[in-house]
């Protein structure tokens, strides 16, 4: 069994994971996040997306503590190269599972539902239905270099990949204006997008890893000192606010 979480709500979690992570200050937060997005891509059924994730991710820390073991600007330089891959890789793991599970018609409907400008939308849409198409034409222009014998090499991909891909914009805004992208009236949606409780349930759980984060990382939960204090600290702020 699995679930079906509404657009709006992946969106609004991918947010939260990006702000989790850029305030995160420790990496015990960062294997809490990425725990949650495990078990969130194991509910909507993202299996390939789930065990590849995890395994980039454990061999990006296993790649960064052997470059701790020795002290030179090398492996100083690979091993901030790994830190910085690996903070964007809970990004990267949900986005993964989120494009698995959401057609492009079920996002274009979601963003429209959070009135996002057409002018943001038509272009977020075209790149998203050119990728798949150009990833198809690349293992066409492929097949066919195979197929009499040439050397796949960077000229002879690069110059077709060029021109099929001005034909594929050509074909995208033909159809796009065949579909009615012009018309000004309000689009409708062949399925209904509507916000249930596994979805209050999935944003209430990232928002509470927010806050988690920004009161001072995942290490809180083994100090309930540090909490107390950060529960103090707040509620002083908020006095001083309201007198």
């Amino acid at each position: 069994m699995t679930l079906a979480f509404d657009p709006r709500a992946k969106l609004l979690v991918l947010v939260l994971i990006n702000v989790m992570i850029f305030v995160s200050p420790d990496v015990y937060t960062e294997l809490l996040c990425m725990s949650a997005i495990a078990l969130v891509l194991a509910l909507m059924g993202c299996w390939r997306q789930l065990w590849h994730g995890l395994l980039v991710y454990v061999g990006l820390i296993g790649a960064f503590y052997l470059c701790t073991l020795t002290d030179n600007l090398f492996t100083t330089f690979i091993g901030m190269t790994i830190a910085c891959i690996r903070k964007i890789m809970p990004t990267v793991f949900f986005t993964s599972g989120m494009m698995a599970t959401t057609t492009v018609g079920d996002l274009v409907s979601a963003l429209q539902k959070l009135h996002i400008p057409k002018v943001v939308v038509i272009p977020f849409t075209v790149m998203l239905r050119f990728f798949p198409t150009a990833k198809e034409e690349f293992a066409a222009i492929r097949d066919a270099a195979k197929l009499r014998g040439l050397r796949f090499g960077m000229e002879r991909t690069l110059v077709p990949m060029m021109l099929r891909s001005a034909n594929i914009a050509e074909e995208l805004s033909a159809a796009s204006v065949t579909r009615g992208i012009e018309c000004t009236n309000t689009r409708t949606s062949i399925r209904e997008l509507r916000l249930g409780a596994p979805d209050c349930v999935l944003v209430a759980v990232f928002f509470v890893l927010n806050v988690l984060s920004t009161m001072g990382g995942a290490s809180l939960l083994f100090s309930p000192n540090e909490i107390g204090t950060q529960v103090l600290y707040l509620i002083g702020g908020a006095q001083i606010l309201y007198g």
